[in-house]
């Protein structure tokens, strides 16, 4: 029967991919005593400083259950965080700030480090700290000067009481030509400003894409280092790194970007990106998750294909976003193409209805005739 000593031979192995010298007894030590009890393991910062205690459970305990129990221990050897494990479930928990959460693996010292660097550069709690920071109005970009629309300062706000209330996934549905990119610069910046991150992965499915949104971020985002990141591995640090999912999913694990790496991932058009092969890199990261997307909810349109409708559905879902009770997906923020227009944003347009002899008659295909109702599902087989 598996014991915790089990455990542990697992916690040591995740610790080791995670960078951490358990052998170093002055930066990993076991058994740590304190006045509630001995905690199974102290993580500590090169200035050999608490950093976070570990906890072990055998693999039929649920580690959450240790949740206030390692507290006491942490607190007693002023550890800001901790890290509850059974060797196949693992959870991190920054007790001052939210519930603990599952994670895939262990975070890095340096990681840590710079987490609890974050902590000490709030202005109280997360909520005081961006509540302190007014929300901009007028700004440089691209060499003008520009006022701040309405709608972004909505989405900013929305941000902000989905981070307060505890939400680590949001979804922002912004039609084409809004401005999604600046947009999300906006929120870096603040969130920058607040303490609430240091670090920063923006996802784009092109590196076309890539170039336009550092392009933005050079711009708007002057004092944080942008680096562009495609092919080959990293060379270059910066807070904030702008890529591609094929690229990022390439440099994790070992010498790679670590589960704690960032703060931030910002997935660019996640409608496309997210799914298939590409959730795993996602879930890799312990961070917070924004998706950014033009495609609405599909409701009831009967032109969208059942496939398209899952893949709408799923994207809710990863973001935490998707309402079961009423089957439809209820983003963080959503600015509508018609709310561009109605608001003098975007031009309207008309729609012309385009019909050919295919439209009526169809068409012979590899000896097969075929109705034009048909080619959609032709091509999908």
């Amino acid at each position: 029967m598996p014991t915790e000593a089990d455990t542990r031979i697992v916690i040591d192995r995740l610790l080791r991919e995670a960078g951490w010298d358990i052998e170093n007894k002055s930066l990993v030590s076991t058994e740590e005593p304190s006045a509630d009890g001995r905690a199974d393991y102290l993580l500590k910062n090169q200035r050999t400083q608490p950093l976070a205690v570990v906890e072990a459970k055998r693999f039929s305990i649920d580690p959450y259950s240790a949740k206030q129990q390692t507290k006491a221990y942490a607190v007693g050897l002023a550890a800001p965080f901790i890290l509850l494990s059974n060797g196949r479930e693992h959870y991190f928990w920054d007790y001052e700030n939210g519930d603990a959460r599952p994670v895939l693996g262990f975070p890095s010292q340096a990681d840590l480090e710079r987490r609890a660097n974050l902590r000490l550069h709030r202005r109280g709690d997360i909520a005081n700290s961006l509540r302190s920071i007014p929300y901009p109005s007028r700004f440089r970009f691209k060499g003008e000067d520009v006022e701040a629309r309405p709608y972004q300062v909505q989405c900013l706000q929305a941000a902000d009481d989905a981070l307060i209330a505890g939400r680590r996934r949001m979804l922002f549905e912004m039609a084409t030509g809004t401005g999604k990119t600046l947009t999300i610069a906006m929120l870096m910046k603040r969130w920058f400003q607040a303490a609430a991150i240091s670090r920063v992965l923006f996802l784009a499915d092109r590196i076309e894409l890539a170039k336009q949104a550092k392009e933005t971020f050079d711009d708007y985002l002057r004092d944080y280092p942008t680096q562009l990141l495609y092919g080959g591995k990293r060379s270059l640090e910066g807070q904030i790194v702008v890529g591609t999912l094929d690229t990022i999913a390439g440099q994790l694990g070992a010498g790679g970007f670590g589960h704690a790496y960032f703060d931030l991932v910002v997935t660019d058009e996640c409608h496309r990106s997210i799914y298939n092969t590409h959730r795993a890199t996602l879930a890799h990261f312990d961070a917070i998750h924004i998706g950014l997307t033009a495609t609405p909810n599909p409701g009831e349109l009967r032109w969208v294909s059942e496939h398209e409708r899952q893949l709408v559905r799923s994207t809710y879902m990863f973001f935490d976003c998707w309402d079961s009770a009423a089957q439809e997906g209820r983003p963080t923020f959503a600015y509508a193409l018609r709310d561009g227009i109605r608001e003098g944003y975007l031009a309207d347009y008309k729609i012309y209805v385009a019909e050919s002899r295919l439209t009526f008659e169809g068409t012979i295909w590899e000896d097969e005739d075929i109705a034009f109702s048909d080619w959609g599902r032709t091509a999908e087989s």
